[in-house]
């Protein structure tokens, strides 16, 4: 029996993804190439390896085993394309970043561009929303505030963002509602215990996002003041932050690798890079902070005073 790579790079999309419809969009082909593709695998085979419901697709038993051979090949294909390359020539293949929207945002814009331009042959994927883990991942960095580590993943502290309460610029924040940020993960509540921390008996919330861009949108626009990210509102006129150390917090960012992947050198590679530049992205390099701390939550976030 002769397995097509292709044929079993359509297995790895389907399990990664948890559709036929999101693999095909992964492996740039269209579904009805999936899916000759994925039944000509099973008939090759002769067993099913997908069971299919309204929710999505899940692997059999003999799927998972197959799944497992098939990463097996894929990750020494990617080896045998790294030793391949010239010495010179630097990472490749494809890697995934996992983050907050506004996270993967900052990233394309002051990290990506110096990053693609010294490594050419990489290709880069941008994935946002709530963290997952998958035992079937791919070549993935993952970037996600109070999260920890799940399935024996490798995770650093990467960086501490400062945050801070902004208003609207001209408005009396003491007649203002909130705006508060909720994360979609019950783990990552260090935004919504600050509210809890800092909200008065008679404070209302009038809107909740889960994105700090959202968030800084809605107090742009007048809707009340919320906690943002200072590297994120900083630079922008429509806001204004509020002078009061018990407004004022650090979020710790932590990078996730999959223990299979993460000893490749692209991922290795962005690993480097990443701790070499967030501080000067997210950090308190990019605003002016004093290192005196106030108080801090149980998970280790820490309120502290920022310098006007």
């Amino acid at each position: 029996m002769n397995l097509n790579w292709d044929d079993l790079r359509i297995l790895l999309a389907i399990v990664r993804s948890g559709s036929l419809t999101r693999a095909s969009v992964m492996l740039g082909i269209d579904q009805s190439t999936a899916g000759r593709r994925l039944s000509a695998l099973e008939a090759a085979l002769g067993t099913t390896l997908f069971l299919r419901s309204k929710t999505g697709i899940l692997p059999t038993e003999i799927g998972e085993k197959l799944i497992v051979h098939a990463m097996e090949i894929e990750r020494r294909a990617e080896t045998i394309a790294e030793v391949a390359a010239a010495p010179d020539s630097g990472p490749v293949g494809q890697l995934q970043i996992m983050g907050d929207h506004w996270v993967l945002e900052q990233l394309a814009n002051q990290f990506l561009p110096p990053f693609t331009k010294a490594h050419p042959q990489m290709s880069l994927r941008l994935s946002s929303g709530p963290p997952t883990v998958s035992m079937w991942t791919a070549a993935t960095i993952s970037l996600w505030f109070e999260e920890p580590p799940q399935m024996g993943e490798f995770a650093i502290k990467l960086v501490e963002v400062p945050f801070a309460v902004y208003a609207p610029r001209g408005a009396n924040h003491d007649d203002l509602p909130w705006v508060s940020m909720m994360d979609d993960s019950a783990t990552r509540r260090a935004p919504a215990k600050f509210l809890e921390k800092m909200r008065k008996p008679d404070d209302s919330v009038q809107l909740t996002a889960n994105d700090a861009r959202l968030v800084r949108t809605a107090v742009a626009g007048g809707l009340g003041k919320g906690l943002l990210p200072m590297c994120l509102a900083e630079g922008d006129p429509a806001v204004k932050r509020i002078e009061d150390p018990d407004y004022e917090i650090t979020r710790v960012l932590h990078l996730h690798a999959h223990p299979d992947t993460v000893q490749t050198l692209r991922v290795q590679t962005a690993i480097r890079w990443l701790r070499e530049r967030t501080e000067g992205i997210f950090g308190a390099s990019s605003v002016a902070i004093d290192q005196g701390v106030v108080s801090k939550f149980e998970d280790g976030t820490a309120v502290r005073k920022i310098c006007a």
